[in-house]
Formats: C-alpha cells, structure tokens, sequence
C-alpha cells in the first residue's frame, strides 16, 4: 500500500499525500515522497535520497 515519507531526518509518515508537518526538520513544509514499501523501512525512497 502506497504512503508518504519525509526524508529529511523526522521520519514523518503519512498515509496521504502532503507536506513535512515536524518544525524541527530540515524539509518542513516540503512533499512527503511516496514509497511502497511493505516493510516499513522506507529504504526504496531513503535510496534514492542519499545518491
């Protein structure tokens, strides 16, 4: 099932779309990225991120 990650170090979860709610990270207010993971360590988007 499809949900939404922040990658910016707060580890936000989301089960819909949208923006990094945590003030404290380094990407609040930027799009959460979506990953399909089915093991909840999200390592297909944080991949990507740290290329």
């Amino acid at each position: 099932m499809p949900h939404y990650v922040c990658t910016g170090g707060c580890g936000g979860v989301s089960e819909t779309p949208g923006t990094c709610q945590a003030e404290s990270c380094s990407l609040h207010g930027q799009p959460l990225k979506e990953c399909n993971c089915t093991d909840g360590k999200h390592e297909e988007v944080l991949d990507q991120e740290h290329q």
